[in-house]
């Protein structure tokens, strides 16, 4: 009995509990309802206040005395603000309550759906409310410039109240302003003037404290408008976001059965005789009479069309034929020709959208789906027209970009084609969609897109069949490449990808495939844009290598001319040339490597992001990783928040933002992207700024190494920050890390800023010839730890960067490669040093390779053992014929000493004999007599016996 009772009144509460919400909610409503009531009395109020302050002060400043005229004015112009005020807050507080009254729907709706899928699950009722809730959406651009006016609005009205606030204060002493104000006035008017100034300045005073309190509620107004605006873009936003999601996979109409041709015949019947066509007429003929100037322009514009077609053509053709003699003739005539030509192919979707902006001004339903149809068929019209342009005869495809001619054909006859019918088609299905809440959509609009299917297998099949003039040529070029095994993979793929989606409509997917097939042309056209653009940088790429391997051949001719003529002025001698200082030249097959490897990652990348934008918010399975959270990190905000009238206070506050699994895989997409740039960029670098600076090979190879860590860098901060790990969350841990590794590793950090310290100083340079601890080469290649010097036997030294700059490092060639040689002649006793000295003279002045400035120096050094110490020092220009000037001038010294009868003196010494062992003696044949010496010369010591050593 007692479980009985309580489930009788169990059931009179739930009658009971519906009638208390809704007698809540019309108590409410009233409430709401006085609230505005009396905001409207009070704006009155206010109005009718500052309207007889306004006619008080109007007639005062009539009245006033020619010294308080200033003050009158003052008044009157404070009175009329306020009444400005007043006017600019009626505004905005209609606005405010526009913008409430709409977030207040649109959570409402949100908040319903939400409840109708709980209960119902996602049926096909659910999504016809879905989709036309979707497209009565507010738009949140529009909430979005709202939003940005009041934060205008705001700083203006606080810039203005500060200055208001100082006027007041000025008006807290009122005997002061009544002395500043009268200090010239005559005694006999003093006391009827001060009662007037203090009068004046009293209701000045007045006049400033209202205007300031109807600055405060403006500022409140336009803060509450701001605070509004931003929760209806991000719940717009989100509602949109929750809608995408669900609606893409509800059957949005029933599939087809016998009963559909009488659908469609009945729904096309009733769009040709629409209600609505005859108001439409009479609204087109009014906006002709009303904006006829605006109409004549227009009409003038498509006489001219033809005339300026032509003429775009014929320059575009003159371009092509200049092309075509100077093949590569560079990116900025590439890029005008292709200018003009999409210039040239917006002259007829510009009337469509000129048609369309002009139906977009009438308030009829049909007249807002004919607009919507024009603008998107302008836009189709303008994207087709432009690529089939491209490919006329002679013009960019065929004369700039290089493509086949007949590729060029094949694509040209397949667009005309597309225009010719794919237009038109695109114009119904987007009529069908809007016209009277898409009632013909499922009939008409479902017909015209099966039609607009079947077009676009036809097209794809003429263009990526593997036997056609498209793809053909390539495929047959490259029969190991993976495109042309899988072909039977992707061919189907390709060319079945509409029928699909043809099928999916008439299953009663229709908005699904309208959708899917919207992304798909996107993705066609980004791919066609990054497939010109490539082709532009590839033929640039081949161009600038050209321009290299030109520069470079020219420099190794010359370079053989001025070695040839510098053979011919030299005298038949053998050489030994120091190994030649090779300074290394750009190696243009890893430098096109790099080009083509840094071209093909800029456009993967524009092509991810472009299939991520078209695609993302489309397919559910690509948000499946930003819903996998990993962690979470607090991140540290700060916000500004509006604080009553005229106060402004900065919040700080730490938020959990959870990191997912998508956030990892695009840090290692950023890693990844960073490592291929550091990788590859230095030949593009190369190739596209540091060839035409003035620099040698090792400022250049310094640039590319310094924004090759950049790179490396930023990528790893990019990434850390998108996983959440800033440097305000890690910098304890990487100065105990810096202290820890400094002791352990301390040799590698050492040369590691060392090589930094190397690439930024310069103590040597890529080519330079050094010598470091007893090694003497040439620096072959500059890495962040270590150094690379090949020696003259072509053996490669690895030496850390550290020995660089903390050792004593001779460069040969840092800032002057001029460098001395040092010739050491030893003649006999005996020989004239002068002529000797004049003779050594001689012959470096006759080599042409020893400078004339620093000119030779010639020096008798001293006396030696066995001869007299010449020295010859002569200066080179540089490194390369070093050893060949030495045996040079070694070969002409003898030559010429030998012509002179100058003895170039070898080593001698004396062998005094003073015993020998019994029964040995001296072979006197093998000894001849010493021959005196010369007179001048006293002969203090015994005749010795002496032999050659």
């Amino acid at each position: 009995e007692l479980y009985r009772t309580e489930q009788t009144r169990y059931e009179a509460l739930n009658e009971l509990f519906p009638l208390q919400r809704d007698l809540r909610t019309r108590e409410k409503n009233a409430l709401d309802k006085r609230v505005e009531q009396w905001k409207y009395i009070l704006a009155e109020a206010r109005r009718r206040e500052s309207a007889r302050q306004a006619q008080e002060a109007r007639l005062k400043l009539q009245n006033a005395d020619p010294t308080l005229r200033g003050l009158a004015e003052k008044n009157s112009t404070l009175t009329q603000r306020r009444k400005a005020i007043q006017e600019f807050l009626t505004q905005r507080s209609t606005e405010l309550s526009a913008v409430n009254a709409t977030l207040t729907s649109v959570e409402k709706n949100f908040q319903d759906a939400r409840d109708k899928e709980h209960r119902g699950g996602l049926t096909t009722a659910i999504g016809l409310l879905l989709r036309s809730q979707r497209n009565h959406l507010p738009n949140a651009v529009t909430y979005q410039k709202q939003q940005d006016q009041a934060e205008e609005h705001l700083v203006r009205l606080q810039t203005e109240q500060m200055i208001l606030e100082d006027e007041r204060n000025d008006l807290g002493d009122i005997e002061a302003q009544m002395e500043a104000t009268l200090g010239t006035a005559d005694e006999a008017a003093d006391d009827e003037l001060r009662q007037m100034a203090h009068e004046m300045l009293t209701d000045r005073r007045k006049y400033l404290d209202d205007l300031l309190a109807d600055y405060g509620s403006g500022l409140l107004t336009l803060g509450e408008t701001d605070v509004a605006c931003r929760r209806l873009v991000s719940t717009i936003y989100e509602f949109e976001g929750y809608i995408d999601e669900r609606v893409l996979w509800i059957r949005s109409a029933a599939p087809v059965d016998t009963g559909f041709p009488g659908k469609a015949v009945t729904n096309a019947k009733s769009f040709i005789e629409h209600r609505q066509w005859p108001s439409l007429t009479n609204f087109t003929l009014s906006d002709v009479h009303n904006f006829w100037p605006l109409y004549s322009v227009m009409t003038l514009l498509i006489l001219l069309f033809p005339a300026l077609e032509r003429r775009a053509r014929t320059m575009v053709s003159a371009m092509a034929e200049e092309a075509e003699k100077q093949p590569g003739s560079g990116i900025p005539q590439t890029l005008l020709a292709t200018s003009v030509t999409i210039v040239t192919a917006s002259a007829w979707p510009a009337i469509l959208a000129f048609i369309g902006w002009r139906l977009s001004h009438s308030d009829l339903e049909l007249a807002s789906a004919l607009s919507d149809s024009c603008y998107f068929s302008a836009i189709v019209l303008w994207m087709v027209n432009s690529f089939r342009r491209l490919c006329h005869n002679h013009g960019v495809a065929d004369s700039f970009l290089e493509w086949p001619t007949a590729i060029v054909r094949s694509l040209r006859r397949n667009l005309m084609m597309y225009t010719a019918y794919g237009v038109p088609l695109c114009f119904v299905i987007v009529a069908a969609e809007k016209l009277d809440e898409g009632s013909a959509a499922d009939s008409v609009g479902r017909i015209a897109f099966t039609c607009f299917c079947l077009l676009m297998t036809m097209t794809l099949r003429n263009i990526v069949r593997p036997t056609g003039p498209v793809i053909g040529d390539f495929l047959r070029s490259s029969p190991d490449s993976v495109m042309y095994r899988t072909r039977w993979l992707w061919y189907p793929l390709t060319i079945g990808s509409p029928l699909c989606l043809a099928t999916l409509a008439l299953m009663g997917y229709v908005y699904t495939a309208e959708q899917l097939m919207l992304r798909l042309q996107l993705t066609l056209g980004l791919s066609i844009v990054l497939l010109i653009i490539y082709t532009m940088l590839m033929q640039w790429m081949l161009a600038a290598k050209r321009d290299l391997a030109i520069r470079q051949a020219r420099a190794r001719r010359a370079a053989a001319l001025a070695a040839a003529e510098r053979e011919a002025k030299e005298e038949g001698a053998p050489s030994s040339p120091l190994p030649p200082i090779e300074v290394p030249q750009v190696d243009l097959s890893l430098l096109n490597l790099q080009v083509l490897r840094m071209v093909q990652v800029i456009a993967c990348i524009l092509f991810l992001s472009g299939g991520w934008s078209i695609w993302g918010q489309m397919l559910p399975a690509l948000q499946v990783f930003s819903r996998i959270e990993l962690w979470t990190v607090a991140v540290d905000v700060r916000e500004v928040v509006s604080g009553g009238s005229d106060e402004a206070a900065v919040r700080e506050f730490s938020r959990v933002e959870p990191v997912t699994l998508g956030h990892l895989l695009l840090s290692f997409a950023v890693i990844s992207v960073a490592v291929l740039a550091s990788r590859n960029l230095p030949g593009l670098l190369e190739l596209a700024v540091l060839q035409k600076l003035p620099m040698d090979h090792g400022g250049r190879n310094a640039i590319a190494t310094l924004c090759r860590y950049t790179f490396m860098l930023t990528g790893v901060v990019v990434a850390s920050n998108i996983v959440g790990v800033s440097w305000g969350s890690v910098q304890w841990l990487v100065a105990a890390l810096t202290v820890g590794l400094g002791f352990g590793l301390q040799e590698i950090f050492a040369n590691f800023v060392s090589g930094l310290i190397i690439l930024f100083e310069r103590p040597v340079r890529i080519g330079d010839v050094v010598t470091i601890d007893g090694l003497s080469g040439c620096v072959s290649r500059i890495q962040i730890r270590a150094t690379t010097i090949t020696d003259w036997d072509r053996k490669e030294y690895i030496v850390p960067n550290k020995e660089f700059v903390t050792g004593k490092l001779l460069n040969w060639t840092l800032s002057d490669k001029v460098n001395r040689v040092v010739v050491k002649v030893g003649v006999a006793y005996g020989t004239d040093s002068e002529k000797a000295l004049a003779l050594l003279e001689k012959v470096a002045a006759e080599n042409s390779l020893v400078l004339d400035d620093p000119a030779p120096v010639v020096g008798f050094e001293g006396f030696g053992d066995s001869c007299l110490d010449l020295v010859l020092r002569c200066y080179l220009a540089n490194l390369d014929h070093r050893l060949k000037v030495i045996t040079q001038l070694h070969i002409a010294i003898d030559k010429a000493c030998r012509e002179a009868g100058i003895e170039i003196a070898f080593p001698q010494r004396d062998l005094h004999i003073r015993s020998l062992p019994a029964g040995m003696t001296l072979p006197i044949q093998g000894v001849r007599k010493q021959p005196e010496r010369p007179a001048e010369i006293p002969d203090e010591e015994p005749q010795k016996w002496k032999r050659s050593a």
